[in-house]
């Protein structure tokens, strides 16, 4: 009897967002027998922590011969904290032994916490674009990253939008994201006028479209102005520098200053 093997085996995205859309899983199976149960094994990249407990098996399905058989899967499943993981699919009888596969084809995959809240070129400013950097009656509370105008802004983490609002002597075009999972507020301003994509109340996942980089209220050109607030914005809570927050997601996705998407 010939052996099952695989003979595709395809994953929608290499890089993954926790609270972010699903991957897609297809592959094909041939050789005689099936059905076959199919389960996707994800393992940590990194040899040492190649465990039994850190790795996780998820249901795919089941597989018949020569017939492709897709599923989605959620970030989460694969890494729940994040990291790099390692996908290879498991085949089974209808009672749970498991099938030996001619050949073991695998995926390396990314799975990040938070997503770089630009999709396209950007540069940090001077000094007076920190955070903590006087102002005329208060500190700069946020980091300002400059970007050409209509540059995309994306929600860095999966939350709720809890303020659309405009204010023309300030913050211009403004949104605020709630962020449950580190219980955190993030606040993007000087929106452009009529790029918001987003309303009160609605549910985002990480890497969403919010709005685009404009110059609007008070600003002297086109830039993003970007906070992090501990706890909620405005009530209560607490703001800190983005700066190192904003490096640690710039890094994971390979970005640089005038890195283009």
């Amino acid at each position: 009897m010939r052996p099952a093997r695989v003979v595709a085996f395809n994953i929608s995205q290499q890089r993954l967002y926790l609270g972010g859309p699903a991957l897609r899983v297809s592959l094909r199976v041939a050789g005689r027998g099936g059905p076959w149960r199919v389960e996707l094994q994800a393992s940590p990249a990194i040899a040492g922590a190649r465990t039994a407990a850190a790795r996780s098996s998820i249901e795919l399905g089941v597989a018949r011969a020569n017939r492709d058989l897709a599923a989605t899967v959620t970030p989460e499943a694969l890494s729940p904290t994040g990291g790099e993981v390692i996908l290879r699919p498991r085949l089974a009888t209808a009672r749970g032994a498991r099938v030996p596969l001619a050949n073991l084809p695998a995926v390396a995959v990314r799975v990040l916490a938070n997503a770089f809240p630009l999709r396209g070129p950007w540069r940090l400013p001077g000094p007076d674009g920190r955070f903590g950097a006087p102002r005329a009656d208060h500190r700069h509370e946020g980091q300002d990253l400059v970007a050409a105008e209509g540059t995309p802004v994306v929600a860095p983490a999966a939350g709720q939008v809890v303020r659309v609002a405009y204010q023309p002597g300030g913050a211009g075009h403004y949104v605020v994201l709630r962020d449950p999972r580190m219980r955190r507020d993030y606040v993007f301003m000087h929106l452009r006028e009529r790029s918001i994509t987003v309303v009160e109340g609605q549910t985002v996942a990480t890497g969403a479209r919010i709005a685009e980089v404009g110059s609007t209220g008070r600003s002297s050109g086109p830039h993003l102005h970007f906070e992090v607030w501990v706890g909620r914005w405005r009530d209560g809570g607490r703001p800190i520098d983005p700066l190192p927050l904003l490096e640690t997601w710039a890094r994971n996705e390979g970005l640089g200053p005038d890195a283009g998407r």
